[in-house]
């Protein structure tokens, strides 16, 4: 580990980086500076909430999606520099995984088997004592999930990266454009490429899971840069495919995790119909993120015309 975030802290609250004094309008550059600054602040305020306040999946879920914003897209905006910010990278990314089966069974225990149970009036038997059990699992998720955000505090990468922009010789919207535009393409071709390898199987379906998330944050952090009608229709396809997968996923996680709270005899056959359900479901929501994908592809490469 880079000696900068050998020494870490337990952050106060997070105050936005300075703004850079420049006259005239507001350059590309600083539109990433700040949106990247912001993730990083609302993750440092909602980990501090977390460990301050009674357990709330909503804020577990903004720490992670505001962490995963950034390590989606620093690694490409350090390309600007010298310094890669490896070392920055690998701390954020370690603090977003610490606490990612928490997440799964929040929402295998607040959304899909309640929709199964409730809205599809599926039957699963012993529902109350798999509900116990669950809900112990969730308590036991949650302790683990303070332990280890205790252990990661913002306060030092956040260092860092303002550090990096004060002493980066600002590049100019061209160069900003001509980045933005290769990273776009690279993410495009990354999300085509393992949406031709999906088989139906959870890693497949999670590397095209990834790759959406990633070109979605990418078009999100640059979208100054280009026009902005086109952009939000991109944004817009790309929130309709990432739900999908969303959907899809959280449905073959279920299956799994369900397995880990349903215990004693006859336990396979007490899961059939809801394993059967979650598969089916899966399913429907792979074939319509297939189907948003073809819409995507529609659309215009906006950015190809508009970096040059």
């Amino acid at each position: 580990m880079n000696a900068r975030l050998q020494h870490r802290v337990t952050p106060s609250r997070a105050s936005p980086a300075p703004a850079r004094n420049r006259p005239g309008t507001v350059s590309e550059f600083d539109r990433i500076r700040q949106t990247l600054d912001g993730y990083l602040v609302k993750a440092a305020e909602s980990r501090k909430r977390l460990l301050e306040e009674p357990y709330d999946p909503k804020l577990l879920h903004a720490w992670r999606v505001n962490l995963r914003r950034v390590t989606a897209t620093l690694k490409d905006v350090a390309t600007l520099s010298d310094d890669d910010l490896h070392d920055v990278l690998s701390y954020l990314r370690c603090c977003r995984e610490a606490t990612g089966q928490c997440r799964d069974m929040d929402i295998l225990a607040m959304e899909t088997l309640p929709i199964f149970l409730d809205k599809e009036h599926g039957e699963l038997d012993e529902t109350q004592a798999v509900r116990k059990t669950l809900s112990e699992r969730q308590q036991q998720n949650h302790k683990g999930a303070l332990v280890q955000l205790k252990k990661y505090g913002l306060t030092t990468p956040i260092r860092a990266w303002r550090h990096w922009v004060h002493v980066l010789e600002p590049p100019s919207d061209k160069r900003v454009r001509e980045v933005a535009a290769a990273v776009i393409e690279k993410r495009f071709a990354d999300l085509r490429k393992r949406a031709d390898k999906l088989d139906g199987g959870q890693k497949r379906l999670h590397r095209l899971r990834s790759a959406t998330k990633k070109l979605r944050y990418s078009i999100e952090l640059y979208q100054h840069a280009f026009p902005k009608a086109a952009t939000m229709q991109w944004l817009k396809r790309l929130a309709d495919l990432q739900g999908h997968l969303g959907l899809a996923h959280d449905r073959m996680m279920a299956r799994t995790l369900i397995g880990e709270v349903a215990t004693g005899d006859n336990t396979k056959a007490k899961l059939k119909a809801f394993r059967r359900w979650t598969k089916r479901t899966a399913y429907e929501a792979s074939e319509k993120a297939l189907q948003s994908l073809a819409k995507l592809e529609q659309l215009k490469a906006y950015w190809r015309a508009a970096a040059h």
